[in-house]
């Protein structure tokens, strides 16, 4: 049975399950879901029909999440992200509108040879798949599209089923920075919900509540720093509007509580819709004053004053 749009961190404890004689394992299948494939004998990502003890079969269908229309904010970004994509790198892109546009870009764009390796595998990565962009030469798992899940829409389930070019690996493989840094030229592409003029990155909660799971954000932001030709991307838009306010992404200083999910040190390239901030071998001044001066209009001058002092050094 195959273990369809999911090869997190339970494949390992699935198997465990099986082969323990005290425990129970319950296997729900249903045929709305993909059959999709690991690779070879180490990563088979499927269980045998007898290591299950139960078996029962639902109507369930999978999850769809349809790309967000991007609007000209999201272009704004997607066009400075694609001045780092070039032919033959390897590919990670998040869920959302932008990186939905940048891999719109990137098939409609005169490029190619590319790779993909990312933790999630989304309808915009198919659609690179279809314009005849992908090569899988990438120095890990050559030949594949590597991931470790699936979401998306009716028609990207629908083409992955039996797809022998899409390959579902463990969470722990898939996510190893190692193994990310081993690709050929890998530039990620993820999001984030605010950063300080440190370099700081909130991207799992919004004033210091949890608003979603970090996933692989650290991973596929620290994994390109292992090696200079790679890129790590960190694509949002300018402002944000809660309760009719409108607040800048970027700030001074995080607020009290807030909770950090990736270090200053790991953060390469900061992309808004107002242009780039390259990090990555600055001083911490130099990248305080980058970041200001992304910022959106309204809150600019604040921030390049506060970049002058801030962070303290």
């Amino acid at each position: 049975m195959s273990l369809s749009l999911h090869a997190g961190a339970t494949v390992e404890e699935i198997n465990r399950c099986a082969a323990a004689g005290d425990r129970i394992l319950i296997a729900e299948y249903s045929t709305a879901y993909p059959t999709t494939l690991g690779i070879g004998m180490e990563y088979p990502h499927r269980i045998h029909v007898d290591d299950a003890d139960v078996v029962y079969e639902s109507d369930r269908t999978p999850v769809l999440i349809d790309d967000p229309p991007p609007d000209e904010v999201d272009r704004a970004i997607a066009e400075h992200a694609m001045t780092f994509v070039s032919d033959g790198c390897t590919l990670q892109t998040g869920i959302g509108s932008i990186p939905s546009v940048i891999a719109a870009l990137v098939a409609d764009g005169p490029g190619g040879d590319y790779g993909i390796h990312s933790e999630m595998f989304t309808t915009g990565l198919m659609r690179l798949h279809q314009a005849g962009k992908i090569t899988n030469q990438k120095g890990h798992f050559d030949g594949y599209s590597i991931t470790t899940f699936a979401a998306g829409t009716a028609e990207l389930y629908e083409w992955l089923d039996g797809n022998t070019d899409v390959r579902f690996l463990p969470v722990d493989v898939v996510n190893s920075p190692e193994v990310i840094a081993g690709n050929r030229r890998m530039v990620t592409i993820n999001g984030a919900l605010a950063l300080d003029l440190a370099g700081q990155v909130v991207a799992d909660t919004i004033d210091g509540r949890q608003f979603s799971g970090l996933g692989g954000h650290e991973d596929f932001v620290s994994g390109p720093g292992l090696r200079l030709e790679d890129r790590s991307l960190l694509c949002l838009r300018s402002t944000a509007t809660s309760n009719g306010e409108t607040r800048s992404r970027i700030v001074a200083q995080h607020l009290p509580g807030a909770v950090i999910s990736t270090p200053r040190h790991q953060v390469d390239v900061v992309i808004t819709e107002h242009g780039i901030a390259e990090l990555e071998g600055r001083t911490i001044r130099e990248r305080a004053r980058a970041l200001a001066s992304i910022a959106a209009p309204e809150f600019r001058d604040a921030l390049v004053d506060a970049a002058e002092t801030i962070p303290r050094v």
